[in-house]
């Protein structure tokens, strides 16, 4: 699932925040991103919706230092959470090492959560990715409002079982770097244990069809990326997950690479970041087109 660039000494995991609409993702990489206490940053991409203040896209790569002689580089994600961008969800999804269902603890949202987590449990397996494998943790969100759920009665419901679960209040900042960390984690234990998460009995995923809802509601949010020429890197040991709030991430911060190094990495991520947006542009085009088919269908009856 990990992609490894030898010519660098460098492995990439793919971090996706996942959940119903207005839950909290954006926000949760906001926070991430514009901590100062987290270094060689790449660009924050964004793409935003017409139709809705979530943002589209997010693309935020971080180093976060050397482990067992890799460097590790982590790229965190948001998949949009109206039922209409579902085709985009399982873009995003595609080689996913790691998912955060951002749950939203309000009473009225539980239907909305439900929705939202078995269309991740759909899409991953459209991926080629086990639900039951891959690194996921929950995040039960805006603990800070009045009258939400407990976590007991969502956990109830949620069924998280083994997966770690953080109490957070994203707009605060409370719980973001705790769901980072706990992610990141998971991420690399997997990467140690060489878990194989794909389901190489699933077929191909098939070119979206943006007329189809998934199974999805109105109300709801919203493979593996195979190892490219080498297995996963053996660890010597296992990262430690920081509890101390200055290093958000829980392993140190790589020293500067050279200039002919810090050139092709920089190559090698504007040529991902262009085809990326190629793709999601190419579906918002087709989703603009569908739009336009349906209002005019209606202004027809």
């Amino acid at each position: 699932m990990v992609l490894i660039n030898k010519a660098i000494n460098e492995v990439t995991v793919k971090l996706v925040y996942y959940g119903p609409g207005l839950c909290g993702k954006t926000t949760n990489l906001e926070k991430i991103y514009g901590n100062p206490k987290l270094e060689n940053k790449g660009k924050m991409i964004s793409m935003a919706t017409e139709t809705d203040r979530t943002l589209f896209f997010d693309f935020m790569p971080m180093e976060l230092g050397t482990i067992g002689g890799q460097k590790v580089r982590v790229q965190l994600y948001t998949v949009p959470g109206q039922v209409f961008y579902d085709a985009t969800r399982k873009l995003v999804l595609r080689g996913a090492d790691g998912v955060v269902f951002v749950a939203d603890s309000q009473p009225s949202m539980r239907e909305s959560n439900l929705d939202s987590l078995q269309n991740l449990k759909t899409n991953l397996r459209l991926n080629r990715l086990d639900p039951e494998k891959v690194a996921l943790v929950f995040q039960y969100n805006k603990r800070d409002l009045p009258g939400v759920e407990s976590v007991d009665a969502m956990s109830a419901y949620l069924e998280p079982g083994s997966a770690p679960v953080i109490e957070a209040a994203a707009i605060n900042g409370v719980g973001v770097t705790a769901t980072l960390r706990a992610a990141i984690a998971r991420i690399l234990d997997n990467l140690k244990n060489h878990v194989d998460t794909s389901l190489s009995e699933e077929p191909e995923l098939a070119p979206p069809d943006l007329t189809a809802k998934s199974g999805v509601t109105a109300t709801s949010a919203g493979t593996p990326k195979l190892a490219v020429g080498a297995p996963a890197p053996t660890f010597v040991k296992k990262a430690a997950v920081a509890a101390a709030e200055d290093d958000p991430v829980g392993v140190a911060v790589a020293e500067g690479e050279s200039n002919g190094d810090a050139r092709e990495h920089l190559q090698s991520l504007l040529g991902s970041a262009r085809q990326l947006i190629s793709s999601l542009e190419a579906t918002l085009d087709r989703a603009r087109a569908h739009e336009r088919e349906i209002s005019e269908k209606i202004a027809r009856l």
